[in-house]
């Protein structure tokens, strides 16, 4: 407790700072541009450098979010590790400066993936005009679906396309030789056909060893759930897999099927025809909290993304370390196996760790996916030496 009364006051300090550094920096391109400052109408310069000069930057200014970068002061503290954050015990909300929270959500606002900082900003919908996040008490009397939704709490908003890019280029990393990490934007059924292609042409070139295929994927169209695949495809059969295992991430015990199982198997047969039913395996983790209505929103589980590059990335690493132990090896030797390289969720003895330190860990991640982003727009303005991160 002390350790976290200590945090909160450094955070506010810290938050305390960073919005006077704003101030200062939108004073002076209130100075420079005064032209463009639309929205000041009959406010005192004080009072529209408080209220409505940051979004007159955006509005006026190419790519607002580098140009703040561009401040070493404002682009460490958007930057900060996690261990500088103060998270909400409760709701696991981070204590962002009023600023910094107009930032995220008007950059989110101006709908660009290059701008969205992931999970740091609420829908433009859920914004005041100045880019506060408007408090759910404010909310139309008949808006009870956007009430519910649970975008409204940090650990519960959906991932955005640079969490994709992030955990994509990690996976594909690990592509060597006979193992082939698919991991693009599309469906499964995409990610299959690109499979059976590529297997067709190495047959055609004489290739002979088993290939192994790990396929991170939207499972469809119908059912925009991510999941993971391991198909083992033999050069000389390219149209039909020699072994197929299959992981989704909501709670369930095996034997029993996740709820979005046919999505999986509707998949397949789209590809390989109704005969793949049979060999399909599930090789499914109980990670992932199904929500329930009327739980609170920050309960909600909404980190599949990460659920998945994990089982990604685990299985990988095992057709890396022993191919032929995924050629061989049982069901159940495969998954506990999985466990052991699922440090983040499992414990040494592979039994799953406590909800609460599953959110932890993924609150941790998320805060990480959001500094990957302003680290990558750092070294695009060319001036990396010169932050710290």
């Amino acid at each position: 407790m002390k350790n976290c009364t200590l945090t909160k006051e450094i955070a506010l300090a810290a938050n305390y700072a960073f919005d006077r550094k704003v101030y200062l920096f939108l004073r002076a391109w209130v100075e420079e541009h005064a032209d463009k400052t639309l929205l000041q109408f009959n406010q005192t310069l004080d009072e529209y450098l408080v209220n409505d000069a940051l979004r007159d930057f955006f509005l006026n200014t190419q790519h607002p979010i580098q140009q703040l970068l561009k401040n070493r002061f404002i682009a460490c503290h958007l930057g900060r590790r996690a261990g500088s954050v103060y998270f909400d015990p409760v709701s696991g909300d981070p204590l962002l400066a009023g600023i910094e929270e107009r930032i995220y959500n008007l950059a989110r606002r101006m709908d660009s993936e290059r701008m969205h900082v992931p999970f740091r900003s609420v829908h433009p919908n859920k914004q005041t005009e100045a880019g506060d996040t408007a408090d759910v008490s404010n909310y139309p009397s008949d808006s009870e679906e956007i009430r519910y939704n649970s975008g409204n709490h940090f650990t519960s908003r959906p991932a955005n396309n640079n969490v994709f890019d992030e955990n994509s280029k990690r996976c594909t990393a690990k592509s060597v030789g006979n193992l082939h990490v698919f991991f693009k934007r599309g469906f499964l059924e995409d990610r299959l056909k690109d499979m059976k292609e590529l297997t067709t042409v190495m047959h055609e070139a004489g290739e002979t060893e088993p290939q192994f295929f790990v396929i991170y994927s939207r499972h469809s169209p119908k059912e925009g759930h991510f999941g993971v695949s391991l198909v083992v495809m033999d050069p000389a059969k390219p149209d039909f897999p020699k072994r197929v295992m299959v992981c989704d991430t909501l709670l369930k015990e095996l034997p029993h099927h996740p709820r979005w199982w046919n999505h999986f198997i509707e998949e397949y047969t789209h590809v390989f025809g109704d005969a793949i039913v049979e060999i399909v395996e599930d090789l499914s983790h109980p990670l992932q909290k199904v929500n329930v209505k009327g739980d609170d929103p920050y309960r909600h589980d909404w980190n599949c993304p990460y659920y998945a590059a994990s089982m990604a990335d685990a299985l990988a690493d095992l057709v890396t370390s022993n191919p032929e132990f995924i050629l061989n090896a049982g069901l159940s030797e495969i998954h506990n196996a999985m466990k052991a390289i699922m440090s983040d969720y499992y414990l040494p003895d592979q039994e799953i760790k406590d909800r609460q330190e599953i959110q932890y860990i993924n609150r941790l991640k998320r805060w990480h996916s959001g500094r990957e982003l302003i680290k990558d727009l750092v070294i695009e303005i060319g001036h990396r030496s010169t932050y710290e991160f």
